[in-house]
């Protein structure tokens, strides 16, 4: 049976990778996060918010999953979508694993427990769908320093961690990938000297399409910086990954479509920018300037837009990241 190019479902993807819509803001195909079971240990990456941790406990009930087996959560970045339940997550997975890490770089650490300001501004666009942070403590993580070398075709190097699954042994590292955050990073798994899976998260930006390999922009306020973005872009080029997750949402399959997908959203985002700078010379307002570059946006998902009220925050907000990347805004 010939693999669909996009993944929206909760399943498993390969002989040892799980997919999983955390339903995020109570609705579906709005957050994945992805599970790999190895012989011996789990992986997670990202975990959703607080409101996302018991949703996310009954699906790895329902897989099986032992919550002894997990070792690594890994982060893609400190947003509270993503990771704002890692301090929830940490504490009720430490009494099966008291030895379970956060496996981070030292930015998102930073980012991460200084919380406050990020949390208020999350919750002026998407209310209490944020949910709660809380510090975390020292112990509960591994700091890593992510891979900035993408120019190597030796898999091997800078490798942070192997798993064996039915005696093939698959080897972890995570790249450098800021842009949408400055403490982006994208974990790696690699098998049989390929790249098996790499998670996007939101470094080529989102995907709002069940069939089509169109994308958004995830230029969001406050940290986004352009050309980090683009150079990040170039960068993921260089490499050939199987299957490629993305935060918002799903994973798509195969070496080319992955690659279409990362030319797709390059040529956008040049699109995406040129649009933002010539409406606000225009008329110099975020209103202005939002209504529009909409319908540009618009007809990039398939998601209906009674169903995912967020989507137009989502929209204002990369919107205003842009605005303010240029200039023409501040926090």
């Amino acid at each position: 049976m010939q693999q669909a190019m996009i993944t929206v479902d909760t399943k498993k993807v390969n002989e040892y990778l799980y997919h999983i819509d955390a339903n995020a803001y109570g609705t579906s195909r709005m957050l994945s996060i992805f599970v790999a079971e190895f012989d011996d240990n789990s992986v997670v990456i990202d975990c959703g918010s607080s409101l996302d941790i018991k949703k996310l406990l009954r699906y790895f009930k329902k897989l099986e999953i032992q919550l002894s087996s997990i070792k690594y959560l890994i982060t893609t970045h400190h947003h509270f979508d993503h990771v704002g339940g890692a301090w929830q997550f940490y504490e009720i997975i430490k009494d099966y694993n008291p030895d379970i890490k956060i496996l981070t770089n030292k930015s998102t650490i930073e980012l991460l427990n200084n919380f406050e300001q990020h949390l208020a501004r999350g919750k002026r666009t998407y209310g209490d769908l944020t949910g709660e942070m809380k510090p975390i403590p020292e112990e509960a993580f591994q700091i890593i320093e992510p891979c900035q070398n993408f120019d190597s075709n030796l898999y091997k190097d800078e490798i942070l961690d192997t798993f064996t699954f039915n005696d093939q042994e698959i080897y972890l590292k995570i790249f450098h990938t800021p842009g949408h955050t400055p403490d982006h990073q994208s974990p790696v798994l690699i098998k049989n000297n390929s790249i098996d899976f790499i998670h996007f998260g939101e470094s080529v930006g989102t995907i709002y399409h069940s069939s089509k390999l169109i994308t958004m922009p995830t230029s969001m306020p406050i940290y986004y910086n352009h050309q980090q973005y683009m150079e990040t872009l170039t960068n993921l080029k260089k490499i050939r990954p199987i299957k490629a997750g993305f935060g918002h949402f799903g994973m798509i399959n195969g070496q080319d479509n992955v690659r279409s997908l990362l030319l797709e959203h390059e040529e956008f985002m040049n699109i995406f920018r040129k649009q933002i700078i010539e409406y606000y010379n225009e008329k110099p307002t975020t209103s202005y300037v939002f209504d529009k570059i909409m319908p540009l946006l618009l007809p990039r998902t398939d998601l209906k837009m009674d169903v995912s009220p967020v989507f137009e925050g989502i929209a204002l907000a990369i919107v205003y990241g842009m605005l303010m990347d240029l200039g023409y805004r501040k926090d």
